[in-house]
């Protein structure tokens, strides 16, 4: 049974997650803004703080609902990145954190918290063909590989073939 609680604090070894505020729209800037950690998504980069703090404001309304799963990525005392949680996982680091275990790290509790705290049956995610790391951060959170699905959608000008993986609870369990 799904108990939504929200976007709660989550701690792990090295990061916490937490909500996103309107205090941290330089430190989201500095991913939001960088077409390279974007280089896969269908939305252009921002193209200033002022678009960052319009998309923080926008997501402070959304917190007001229980079904919201958005978290920034803490390390020390910045924000390095965020993760999208709930039956479908995203996430965005800062370039210089790339390869560092982060986003895995972000993931699996993640994953753990929609689980064992809201109940959910299955996440899945998707990455690009092309962002190798992305689905390396899919294999290391233990998520399954369920198939690959041509040209799915449309980014940088081009179509994007995607992987997508995903992950039931009782899988989830039975890997633990």
């Amino acid at each position: 049974m799904i108990t939504h609680k929200g976007t709660q604090f989550i701690k792990t070894e090295r990061l916490l997650l937490r909500k996103i505020m309107p205090d941290d729209a330089e430190m989201v800037y500095k991913w939001m803004s960088d077409s390279e950690v974007l280089k896969y998504e269908d939305w252009e980069p921002h193209n200033n703080v002022d678009f960052t703090r319009g998309y923080i404001s926008y997501i402070t309304g959304e917190y007001k609902s229980l079904q919201t799963y958005l978290w920034g990525i803490q390390l020390g005392e910045e924000l390095i990145g965020h993760i999208l949680g709930g039956s479908v996982l995203a996430y965005y680091l800062r370039k210089n954190c790339w390869s560092k275990g982060y986003a895995t790290e972000a993931v699996k509790a993640v994953i753990n918290y929609m689980f064992a705290e809201i109940g959910m049956d299955r996440i899945e995610a998707k990455h690009s063909v092309n962002n190798i790391a992305s689905g390396k951060v899919l294999k290391k959170a233990g998520m399954i590989y369920k198939g690959h699905v041509k040209e799915f959608y449309y980014c940088n000008s081009e179509w994007q073939d995607c992987d997508f993986y995903a992950f039931t609870k009782e899988q989830y369990l039975c890997s633990k």
